[in-house]
C-alpha cells in the first residue's frame, strides 16, 4: 500500500492537490474504492508576490499533514490497528451519509431522520465518534424515555416510538463500528428498549362499513386506504410502490408486487388480490409510482377529518388498516403462519401479537368442546341463556 502526494493543473491555471493510491483504497463516506483524494487545497503554478508564495507554503504545509496522517492511517489498517483520528470524524455527517445511502436503496428514512433529531435534541449540533462510548448510550436511552415529543413539548414520547428511534441509532453505530469509526461495537453492552403493549383500537366490521359508506374526500389517500385494507402494506411502503413492481403469475393465476419491504428492509413478495389491483385504476410507467404525492402529513390529516366524520377520530391511523387486513384474515379462518407470511413478519411470535384472535373465532373454539354428562340428581338442566 502506498500513496503519492500530487498536483493537477486547473482551467483557472492554478494547481489542486490530491492524494494518487495506489492500489485503490476504501473510502467509507462513498462506500467505494477510489484512487484519488482531492484534498480541497490549492497553488500557485508561478508564484509571484511574496504572499502568493506564503501561500503556497502554507498550503504544501497542511497538505503534506494530511498525506502523512492518511498514511499512517493505512498502515494502522494494514497491521489491524485502530487509528484513533477517526474518532474525531463528525457523527452528524457520517449519520447523513448513512441515510442518503439507504434512500438510494429507496429504503423508507423517516424513522433514522427522526432518530438523529431526538439526538441533536439532546447533545446538540455538535458530535463527534470520540462522545460515544457505552456510558452515552445508557444517558441516550435515558433520555428518549423521558423525554417530549418532537411535535408537541406536551406530549412524552411513548416507549415504543422510544424503542423504535433507539434502534435505528444503533444501527448507524454498529455500521459506524464496522466502518473503523470506533474501537468496540457499545450497543452489544447496552439492552435495547423493550416495546410495551399497548391498547389497539382496531377497526370493527360496522365501523368499516360507516367508512366505507363515508368516503374520504381526498381521493388519493382514500384509494391508498383502501389498497392498505385489501394488501395490509405498511405506509413506507405504498410510498415506493411502483409499477414494474407489480407482476402476473401465470403460474399462480393471480397479481403480486415483488419489492423491498422498508420496515424490515428485505426482499418481500406479496400476492394480491384482483380487486385490489383494480383499485388502483390504468397502469403507469415502469419507474412511476403507484401512488405519487402520497406523504406522511398529508394523510395523517385527512384521516383525522375522515373518521372524525362517522366519530372515530380516536381510530384515525394508516396503520389500522394493516391491523383489519391481519385480524380479517384470522377471522376468516386464515392460519396464523400464512398471514405472518402476508405480512411480512419474520417470527409468528410477532403476528400473534399483531393481530389478537377475533371473539367470533374464540365462541366457535368454545362451542367444539362438549361432553357427555351424567345428570345429577334434582338437576334442572344448567344456567342455560340469559333472560
Amino acid at each position: 500500500m502506498r500513496g503519492k502526494l500530487r498536483s493537477t493543473e486547473l482551467k483557472s491555471g492554478r494547481l489542486s492537490l490530491y492524494i494518487d493510491y495506489f492500489p485503490a483504497v476504501w473510502n467509507p463516506q462513498k462506500k467505494a474504492y477510489t484512487r484519488r483524494e482531492k484534498l480541497g487545497l490549492y497553488l500557485y503554478k508561478n508564484p509571484v508576490t511574496s504572499l502568493q508564495k506564503k501561500e503556497n507554503s502554507l498550503c504544501m504545509e497542511i497538505a503534506e499533514k494530511i498525506y502523512l496522517k492518511r498514511m499512517n492511517a493505512l498502515m494502522l489498517e494494514a497491521n489491524g490497528l485502530f487509528n484513533q483520528d477517526a474518532l474525531e470524524a463528525d457523527f452528524y455527517t457520517y449519520a447523513l451519509n448513512f441515510i442518503r445511502a439507504k434512500q438510494r436503496e429507496k429504503v423508507d428514512t423517516m424513522h433514522y431522520e427522526t432518530a438523529i433529531k431526538y439526538l441533536k435534541k439532546f447533545v446538540g449540533d455538535h458530535f463527534r465518534f470520540r462522545h460515544l462510548d457505552e456510558e452515552f448510550l445508557k444517558k441516550f436511552k435515558a433520555f428518549l424515555l423521558l423525554t417530549t415529543s418532537l411535535k408537541s413539548e406536551k406530549v412524552k414520547l411513548n416507549q415504543n416510538s422510544a424503542a423504535s428511534y433507539y434502534d435505528k441509532f444503533a444501527l448507524i453505530v454498529q455500521t459506524a463500528f464496522r466502518d473503523k469509526y470506533l474501537q468496540e461495537d457499545y450497543t452489544l453492552r447496552v439492552p435495547r428498549i423493550s416495546n410495551v403493549d399497548s391498547p389497539r383500537e382496531i377497526i370493527d366490521d360496522e365501523e368499516l362499513q360507516l367508512l366505507l359508506d363515508n368516503p374520504c374526500e381526498d381521493e388519493l389517500v382514500y384509494r391508498s386506504s383502501l389498497f392498505a385494507l385489501m394488501t395490509g402494506f405498511r405506509f413506507s411502503a405504498l410510498r415506493i410502490l411502483k409499477w414494474g413492481d407489480l407482476h402476473y403469475s401465470n403460474g399462480q393465476e393471480a397479481w403480486y408486487f415483488h419489492i423491498i419491504d422498508p420496515k424490515p428492509e428485505r426482499s418481500f413478495k406479496h400476492y394480491v388480490s384482483q380487486q385490489a389491483v383494480d383499485l388502483l385504476g390504468p397502469r403507469g410507467e415502469k419507474e412511476a409510482l403507484v401512488f405519487p404525492d402520497l406523504n406522511y402529513s398529508r394523510t395523517r390529516t385527512k384521516l383525522k377529518e375522515w373518521f372524525s366524520s362517522v366519530g372515530m377520530k380516536d381510530k384515525a391511523k394508516f396503520h389500522n388498516w394493516r391491523h383489519k387486513y391481519a385480524t380479517s384474515l384470522i377471522e376468516k379462518g386464515e392460519d396464523i403462519y400464512v398471514v405472518s407470511k402476508m405480512l411480512n413478519h419474520k417470527h409468528v411470535k410477532t403476528t400473534q401479537i399483531y393481530a389478537q384472535v377475533p371473539d367470533s373465532n374464540r365462541v366457535k373454539a368454545a362451542m367444539k368442546l362438549n361432553y357427555n354428562l351424567k345428570p345429577k340428581p334434582n338437576d334442572d338442566g344448567g344456567i342455560g341463556t340469559a333472560d
